[in-house]
């Protein structure tokens, strides 16, 4: 066994050496395969590294990109951050500017308004010494007209008398009548008077007189007798409204002359006809003239609007009356200055005209332009006290004859 066993040992290196010189021999033969193989491999690694330059290029390529972009965008937002801070100074600037503006506005409005109430202190207390100056020389000079009455120098009573009236008058005419216009007549009246006696200490009756009738300037007059005219012309415009006429009597006598004639004509022939035909034409002469007269019976009127009402003759007399009541109820209205009624009472004439007769009749669309501009009269007015000069003038004379002044009416 022994032997058996060196033997195989023996014999097993053969076999490697066998094997590694049959490998030798392979590897030389197999020797351009390999080759082939071996640059196949070298290519593939070559196109491998390629690709990893183009992607290491190709990133290198976005991160510039990347850092050039937010260099830019650093750089963009400094520039925004500084622009907004210029924006910034700039709107507190102009902040400052308004705020300074707005400082020199109010000191110069409180200024504006110091001055002003200067202004009217001092032209108060001009008025004040103006006043004082005038009462003043009014003392004065009634105090002169008084010496020379004392020392016996006669005095124009009459006129003086003659202007106390129309004084008196004027304040009546205003009172009862609201007449602005006669009231400034019989003011300037006096005035005239007042100024022809050149009488001594009448300079405050002259101011008075002048106070009232700048006061009664003031004052919108109103022509009442002008306005009472036109209502008056209004009432018998009314007279004239008209409504669908009736039938009228010519056309219903035309037409029975046309009847007539062929009537005679029927009678004459009707000796020649038989009686059947002489029935026929009874019958047709008959039936005519029934048409005839239920055309002379039946009004055919037509209405404008929905709620135009068709009258009958009386009923049509009775709105007119009504219209002629209300136009008197105005001129009244009018007279005592009683402003509601007045509008009221044209108010009443338009709904009356609009009611019962056509919009486009002209007499109904003269009297409803007329009541417009009516309307826009105003007959009630507040006027002024002007009882100043009849004051002035009665202390006047009482002054002179230290004697007290007669009250006014009413006082």
């Amino acid at each position: 066994m022994t032997q058996d066993q060196n033997n195989a040992k023996s014999k097993t290196p053969e076999k490697g050496a066998n094997l590694t010189s049959s490998t030798t021999k392979t590897a030389k033969v197999s020797k351009p395969a390999d080759r082939a193989t071996a640059s196949k491999t070298k290519s593939a690694h070559q196109a491998k590294l390629g690709l990893l330059w183009l992607f290491v290029l190709i990133l290198a390529a976005g991160v510039a990109g990347l850092g050039y972009l937010q260099w830019q965008t650093q750089a963009f937002t400094a520039q925004l951050t500084s622009g907004q801070s210029g924006q910034s100074k700039a709107l507190e600037h102009w902040q400052q500017q308004q705020q300074s503006l707005a400082q020199k506005l109010d000191n110069a409005t409180l200024a504006n308004t110091g001055a002003l109430s200067q202004i009217k202190a001092e032209q108060t207390d001009i008025k004040n010494n103006q006043k004082a100056m005038d009462d003043a020389l009014v003392v004065a000079l009634e105090a002169m007209a008084k010496a020379q009455l004392d020392q016996g120098q006669a005095l124009p009573k009459w006129q003086l008398a003659e202007a106390e009236y129309l004084l008196r008058l004027a304040n009546q005419r205003l009172a009862m009548e609201q007449a602005s216009g006669s009231a400034i007549a019989l003011l300037s009246a006096a005035d005239i008077i007042i100024r022809d006696s050149e009488q001594v200490g009448t300079y405050g009756i002259r101011r008075a007189i002048a106070l009232d009738l700048a006061a009664l300037t003031a004052v919108p007059s109103v022509d009442v007798e002008g306005v009472y005219a036109q209502l008056a012309a209004l009432s018998s415009l009314a007279s004239k409204l008209t409504f669908i006429p009736p039938r009228s009597e010519s056309v219903a006598a035309v037409e029975a002359a046309q009847i007539t004639p062929d009537h005679a004509i029927s009678v004459s022939k009707a000796q020649d006809i038989s009686w059947s035909e002489s029935l026929w034409l009874g019958t047709k002469s008959a039936s005519v003239s029934i048409l005839s007269e239920l055309k002379q019976l039946v009004k055919v009127q037509t209405r404008t609007q929905e709620d135009q009402q068709l009258l009958t003759p009386a009923a049509q007399l009775i709105v007119r009356m009504r219209i002629e009541m209300a136009l008197s109820q105005t001129q009244v209205a009018l007279l005592r200055r009683q402003q509601g009624i007045y509008d009221q009472s044209l108010k009443g004439v338009q709904q009356l005209l609009a009611k019962y007769y056509r919009p486009s009749d002209e007499v109904a669309m003269a009297m409803n332009e007329s009541i417009d501009e009516l309307g826009k009269v105003k007959v009630l007015v507040n006027m002024p006290n002007i009882s100043g000069s009849l004051v002035a003038l009665q202390g006047f004379i009482a002054t002179l004859h230290d004697t007290q002044a007669q009250p006014l009416a009413g006082e």
